[in-house]
């Protein structure tokens, strides 16, 4: 019910939903796929952002590491931008790695440059 929610047109059932697992996070590691790509959506960054944070202990690194990568895979650099902003904010050092090292292999200029802003401001964070 809630990945419906999450990926509904609806902006009352993506809150709502949204809303749900900022308090009860239980669901948020099941979910962090549509989570993250909703991260991405300028309207929607922020509650994605805190539903991801309340539940930021219980995401294994790794799932996080390879849905991150995953929502990338088509992304510009406000996308890695956007995301790796979010990765640091609920302190996922290991995906936060994984983007920037997918960043700097990139050809985009733009999205080299995430790479580097955030290895000189995360760099002693990082795996």
């Amino acid at each position: 019910m809630l990945a419906k929610a999450l990926s509904s047109s609806s902006a009352w059932d993506r809150s709502a939903a949204l809303d749900f697992l900022r308090l009860l996070p239980e669901d948020v590691p099941k979910l962090l796929d549509l989570l993250v790509d909703l991260s991405l959506s300028s309207g929607w960054t922020l509650p994605a952002r805190e539903a991801i944070r309340s539940a930021r202990k219980e995401i294994d690194p790794s799932q996080f590491a390879r849905v991150a990568l995953e929502c990338l895979s088509n992304g510009d650099a406000e996308d890695y931008l956007r995301l790796a902003d979010v990765l640091a904010e609920v302190e996922a050092w290991e995906a936060l790695s994984a983007v920037i090292g997918r960043a700097a292999e990139s050809g985009d200029p733009g999205i080299r440059g995430v790479s580097r802003s955030y290895t000189e401001s995360h760099g002693g964070m990082l795996p």
